[in-house]
């Protein structure tokens, strides 16, 4: 079923926009209930906010280098055989009707 989501501007309800930047700030969702009952979810949008880089350390660096050549010994038109062939069995039970 596909329902059209309606959008409710909320600039002018301080309490509201207040819980809308904590719920997009923490990116936790709560629920908003009346009389102890749930009546909704409130939940940020994916993408709205912005998530930290990481910065890289030495320790990562030093990773990265080490793994450099490690594959080297790999015989890989064996290895994409075997791919192929692992992917011809099946994990699944067989389905019974």
């Amino acid at each position: 079923m596909n329902k059209e989501l309606r959008a409710i501007e909320i600039s002018k309800i301080p309490e509201l926009l207040r819980i809308v930047n904590e719920v997009r700030k923490s990116r936790t969702p709560r629920v908003l209930s009346r009389r102890k009952e749930p009546v909704a979810i409130l939940r940020p949008i994916n993408g709205s906010a912005k998530r930290a880089k990481r910065t890289k350390s030495k320790k990562d660096f030093e990773a990265f280098l080490a793994s450099a050549g490690s594959w080297k010994d790999v015989d890989t038109d064996k290895l994409i055989k075997d791919i192929y062939e692992s992917r011809k069995i099946s994990s699944r039970p067989p389905v019974e009707l």
